[in-house]
């Protein structure tokens, strides 16, 4: 099965960070995360609510802008040509294309050089056959770019007596564009006029086109084929998309502009396309000024939020940290403190309940020390009593049981040759009887005087206890030939010396008598250390004790095993758990059926002793 995953050692843990807070503070913080939240996701949709009306505006916009200045550019072309309708009613034009002659060219010449707006605007203008050959012109520019004129450029007008404007051409720093009207007689085509012209839109009128539109917009005029732009004043570069092939609003980036709005329209009767941009920048600016003073509200509730949530935070701690604090001074055993809260709401109810609990359980203490003190004082003299009774009694039993004793042996000693084998069995069994039942009151009054008498724990070497406890068991141990092992250096404990003594003497005598007449007894002694508390083992070779019994064998009179085959009372190790604890120690046994026995005395170690 996996192992359930551990958070690593000294690692922080935001949650029980948090949950450890206090509710002052846990309180305001909660709120402000709540206004914090709800006003940033209202900030958000806000400002996007916001962007899409003003980019949905501006697409609206553009179009309309778009729609009307294709329509005035319409007319600005329908009044170019108006200029040149005068060419269709001269008779001196239409006869030199009927019948171009020498005598018909001087007053062609004139009627041409007649045509169109002022000199300034006009570079040449020439008359075209049929054919679509050049076989007139009139040049108002002596300069050299008349030459480079470019008759690809004319949109030859498909009507009868109808005009049309042709496509941009740039020569050097000018633009120029040929205006175009047929002449036709009798439904048969008599040739074209085709008049040059440079454009001529002034820096001021393009500013106040601009003006006129807003929102720091882009002018553009182009040619239907996307060769040629111009912003009305130079040439300019095209746009990185085809404007002429999208519908409605299209979006790029303009080299120097950024991400703009452009919408295109083609300008009817003419071989141009009108092209308007909005620069998303100035689009947004209102929004962003929205973004910003929006944010800035926020900001100025969550900080109102925050202030409100602190002082709420601090009017439902105060009166909950006076409860923990009353409730911290029960727990202590001080019933003198009540909650002083001065409110109406539910905090103030609780703090009345609680100091009417406090009352109860203040007079409820008092009532039981006084009863735990009176019967304490009861159950001391019974225990007096019961002492001096437990005293008096195996006193008063020894003395019989002496006299029993001594009789029992004296007639042996003096009649007992005399005594049948069953008399003198009678007497031994009297004899044996008494001395177990001596032995038997001499460890009841050992086990009484471990459970009540004082203990004063000091540092107990282990090691002289050990020195002590053998010489003692020097007898019982040369007649079994034990052989016994101290890991040297035992260490000092706290406990009490006589008390220490008695422990390990019982448990080496039990290790020595436990173990099988034909079996050579092999005990240890060793002590380790670790938690800070000191193990003393005692091991031996003898006949193990079975898993389901090693609990019962530290109870008073349990035998696991008859007085003939190991004598004893039962209570040898009762003695030595009531002794362990009495130190505050513990004590157990590791043992297997037939293999030996390791019994562990737990005590407390002294700090700054060695061994």
């Amino acid at each position: 099965m996996a192992e359930p995953v551990r958070e690593a050692a000294g690692a922080p843990n935001p949650r029980s960070s948090f949950s450890g807070l206090s509710i002052e503070y846990k309180l305001p913080l909660s709120i402000f995360a709540l206004i914090l939240t709800v006003s940033v996701a209202y900030t958000w949709a806000s400002y996007r609510s916001v962007k899409f009306s003003a980019l949905t505006a501006a697409r609206a916009r553009l179009g309309s802008i778009t729609d009307q200045l294709g329509t005035m550019l319409q007319g600005s072309a329908k009044q170019l040509l108006d200029s040149l309708h005068a060419s269709k009613s001269n008779d001196a034009v239409r006869r030199y294309l009927t019948t171009p002659t020498a005598a018909a060219k001087p007053a062609a010449l004139a009627a041409l050089a007649g045509l169109g707006p002022p000199l300034s605007q006009i570079l040449s203008t020439e008359l075209w056959n049929a054919q679509r050959e050049r076989v007139l012109g009139v040049s108002r520019d002596s300069s050299p770019r008349v030459a480079l004129l470019n008759s690809e450029n004319v949109h030859w007008a498909p009507g009868p007596d109808s005009g049309a404007v042709g496509r941009l051409q740039a020569i050097g720093d000018s633009l120029v564009y040929p205006v175009t009207e047929q002449l036709t007689e009798n439904g048969r085509v008599l040739g074209w006029v085709v008049q040059w012209r440079r454009t001529s839109t002034s820096p001021q009128g393009r500013d106040q086109a601009l003006q006129l539109i807003g929102s720091n917009a882009g002018l553009y005029v182009g040619n239907d084929q996307g060769d040629v732009w111009t912003d009305l004043l130079r040439v300019a570069p095209k746009p990185p998309v085809d404007v002429r092939q999208a519908q409605g609003v299209v979006e790029y980036d303009r080299p120097g502009a950024g991400k703009v709005l452009a919408r295109a329209r083609p300008i009817v009767g003419t071989a141009w396309v009108v092209l308007v941009e909005f620069p998303v920048a100035t689009i947004l600016a209102p929004v962003r000024l929205f973004l910003r003073r929006l944010g800035l509200l926020m900001a100025v509730l969550v900080v109102v939020g925050l202030g409100l949530a602190w002082i709420v935070g601090r009017r439902i701690a105060n009166p909950l940290r006076q409860l923990t604090a009353a409730t911290a001074a029960i727990a202590a055993g001080d019933y003198s403190t009540p909650v002083s809260v001065n409110r109406r709401d539910e905090l103030g109810s609780l703090a009345d309940s609680f100091n009417t609990m406090l009352g109860h359980v203040r007079d409820s203490q008092h009532a039981l020390e006084e009863q735990v003190r009176h019967r304490t004082a009861e159950l001391e003299e019974r225990n007096e009593e019961l002492e001096g009774f437990g005293y008096s009694i195996s006193h008063d039993l020894r003395a019989p049981l002496r006299a029993m004793q001594g009789f029992s042996q004296a007639l042996l000693e003096d009649a007992g040759d005399r005594l049948d084998p069953l008399s003198r069995e009678y007497a031994e069994r009297i004899v044996a009887g008494a001395q177990r039942m001596d032995l038997l009151i001499q460890d009841l009054l050992s086990y009484s005087r471990v459970s009540r008498a004082e203990l004063r724990l000091v540092p107990v070497p282990l090691g002289l206890i050990a020195e002590t406890v053998l010489r003692e068991l020097a007898e019982s141990l040369r007649a079994r030939e034990a052989v016994v092992r101290v890991d040297d250096p035992l260490p000092v404990v706290l406990g009490h010396p006589a008390t220490l003594s008695q422990v390990l003497t019982n448990l080496l005598g039990n290790a020595l008598k436990f173990v099988p007449p034909d079996r050579t007894p092999a005990l240890r002694v060793r002590a380790e250390n670790g938690n800070g508390r000191i193990r003393v083992w005692v091991e031996d070779n003898g006949i193990g004790i079975a898993a389901e019994h090693q609990d019962r064998i530290f109870r008073v009179f349990e035998r696991l095993h008859s007085g003939d085959d190991y004598p004893g009372t039962g209570i040898g190790l009762a003695i030595v758990r009531k002794a362990v604890e009495r130190m505050g120690g513990q004590v157990g046994v590791e043992s297997t059926l037939g293999q030996g026995s390791r019994f562990w005395v737990e005590l407390q170690r002294v700090e700054g002793e060695s061994a």
